[in-house]
């Protein structure tokens, strides 16, 4: 009997074991049969985008003008130039109007003589080929101080990896600010050309062996190029903490990526004078430019600007137009002047196979 009782155990367990996988795969294979759930998506929208300022300071000045990609797709549409557009800036004190013209595929171009006029407003003034008319808020082009200085030195920043941090040069102008009003400034670097010094005496085919012969090119040891690349942070600042004082504020930094600063490095430095909405505008563009992919990151979103569409004031449209006072300086580095952290990294090719476009140099600059 307790034989017989033991097998039916034995049996009525295997017989529990079985009903228990077929109960799983029935569940499975209930809940696998969902019905899914549509979901139906706003089409993205392809608005106009305009990005440009101009200054006190010698022309010409330049207008981008764009539409967007709309989200979707990547054939949907794409990023394109805003071309055959009648482009204007109208000085609203005088009634002076200023046309610029289309220097390449949507960038269009103030005279070179023309340039802002201290404590007067601008209003910029678009004209598509389709006849939709757009127009920017006033902006007041304010006097700046006078940029006494620019000091320059390295500093390392910590990442991830201890054994390779970045390293560059972070850039502080000096200068006094004025007492009587609330101040806002914007520091551009404009026009960086790096030159190169390549060794082309020591070239060697791709996949020769390091103790293979060179076998010199003809051309070239130095080069300029251009650097555009540069800017990954808008550097801003408004006076409520040095109003009136004699101040260094951090204005700019030049990564050294072991080549960019290699032989030679000049740029043109400027400090604007720019109103407070326009800070405001740009600080918010500086938030989303510095993002770093973090949960505590702010969701990007798109920033209204001073631009409204006169022809259908519903309609969208993205970017800044502001006028502005501007104090300007040309910096030339040289590699012997810098305590650089990074190795810099010699190139033992023709420099102009780095990248194009570049102006060959046939001596020592």
């Amino acid at each position: 009997m307790a034989a017989w009782n033991f097998g039916s155990l034995i049996l009525m367990l295997f017989k529990l074991e079985k009903m228990r996988n077929w109960i799983f795969i029935l569940i499975v294979f209930v809940t696998a049969c969902i019905e899914p759930y549509p979901v139906v998506a706003p089409e993205g929208e392809s608005m106009l985008s305009v990005e440009g300022h101009i200054t006190n300071g010698p022309g010409p000045h330049t207008i981008k003008i764009t539409r967007t990609a709309a989200y979707g797709s990547v054939f949907v549409d794409f990023i394109r130039p805003v071309t055959q557009a009648t482009v204007a800036i109208r000085e609203n004190e005088s009634g002076l109007v200023i046309f610029l013209n289309e220097r390449i595929q949507g960038v269009y171009e103030t005279p070179s003589f023309f340039s802002a006029t201290i404590g007067r407003t601008y209003s910029l003034k678009i004209t598509t080929r389709e006849g939709v008319e757009y127009t920017s808020f006033p902006s007041l082009a304010q006097a700046v101080p006078q940029l006494d200085s620019l000091s320059y030195r390295t500093i390392i920043i910590p990442t991830e990896n201890r054994l390779q941090p970045r390293s560059g040069l972070q850039l502080t102008a000096i200068f006094k600010d004025p007492s009587e009003t609330q101040n806002f400034y914007y520091w551009r670097i404009k026009n960086a050309v790096s030159a190169v010094q390549t060794f082309p005496e020591r070239y060697r085919p791709p996949g020769s062996l390091p103790n293979s012969p060179y076998q010199p090119k003809p051309c070239c040891s130095f080069c300029d190029i251009p650097d555009s690349k540069l800017i990954k942070a808008l550097f801003l600042a408004e006076d409520s903490n040095f109003n009136g004082l004699n101040t260094g504020q951090i204005a700019g930094f030049i990564e050294d990526n072991g080549f960019r600063l290699s032989y030679k490095y000049r740029f043109d430095f400027e400090q604007m004078a720019i109103s407070e909405d326009t800070y405001r505008f740009l600080r918010l563009i500086n938030q989303q430019m510095t993002l770093t992919g973090s949960v505590f990151d702010p969701p990007p979103a798109n920033i209204r600007g001073n631009m409204v569409c006169l022809t259908n004031p519903e309609e969208t449209v993205l970017g800044h137009f502001f006028a502005a006072g501007v104090s300007e300086t040309k910096i030339n580095l040289s590699v012997e002047d810098l305590d650089l952290f990074q190795i810099q990294r010699p190139f033992n090719d023709d420099c102009r196979v780095l990248t194009q476009p570049v102006a060959p140099r046939p001596v020592d600059p």
